[in-house]
């Protein structure tokens, strides 16, 4: 909590420090990614049910997904979102029978950012910002009876991410959005049915993100 404090009071002091702002430009951004994931410790655990039952599931380094997003610009270099991206991180074993585990979580993040100023259409800029993560992901394997036996997979941390901006105003109101970055994610206490693991298990979505999307303004915010 301590650190999404800081951070908050971070963001606000530079929008501070930008000067009076202006009526404030609003929008909403839609995004397709592609992340790659860390997943040591999640990934030693698959290699491990390989080499015990003889699964073949394979290792868990990337993904590609999409979200949603809100944009404010409370003065013409200086930018503010909040976004939802969910992440898709899944494996499957068809040695025999169908097995399959997932790491799918949801990320909420909050990014500030300062562009360069630009006489023409396209605007480049850098951002940082923090996130919360939360695991919503299950492992199936069946229970000898012709059913399934279902695993809920668990477990939530704060994140930040550092990430290069552009963004292309195609036509009034339109614009096309790109971000390369970094992000820091780990959930140090990976839960199976709301139990801790001993030791504990790591679930580690940091990463590379890349993004392309499209971003809508309001008319009536400028």
């Amino acid at each position: 909590m301590r650190r999404i404090t800081m951070c908050l009071a971070a963001v606000a002091v530079v929008f501070a420090a930008a000067g009076p702002l202006r009526a404030a430009t609003v929008g909403g951004e839609v995004f397709g990614a592609f992340n790659s994931y860390t997943m040591e410790d999640f990934n030693s655990g698959i290699q491990e049910l390989n080499s015990d039952f003889g699964t073949n599931y394979e290792e868990i380094n990337n993904g590609f997904t999409g979200g949603l997003g809100i944009r404010i610009w409370p003065a013409p270099s200086w930018m503010i979102s909040a976004g939802w991206e969910p992440l898709f991180a899944e494996s499957k074993s068809d040695v025999t029978i169908d097995r399959k585990v997932n790491a799918d979580a949801n990320a909420f993040q909050l990014t500030g950012a300062y562009f360069f100023p630009s006489q023409g259409p396209g605007k480049f800029g850098m951002g940082a910002g923090v996130g919360y993560y939360t695991i919503s992901g299950e492992a199936e394997e069946p229970d000898g009876l012709g059913g399934t036996i279902t695993s809920d997979v668990g477990g939530s941390t704060i994140g930040f991410h550092f990430l290069g901006l552009t963004e292309w105003t195609a036509s009034p109101g339109f614009a096309v959005t790109g971000a390369v970055g970094y992000r820091v994610a780990n959930v140090e206490d990976t839960e199976f049915d709301g139990q801790s693991t001993v030791p504990k298990s790591e679930t580690d979505y940091s990463g590379l993100m890349l993004r392309a999307g499209l971003a809508f303004y309001l008319p009536s915010s400028k």
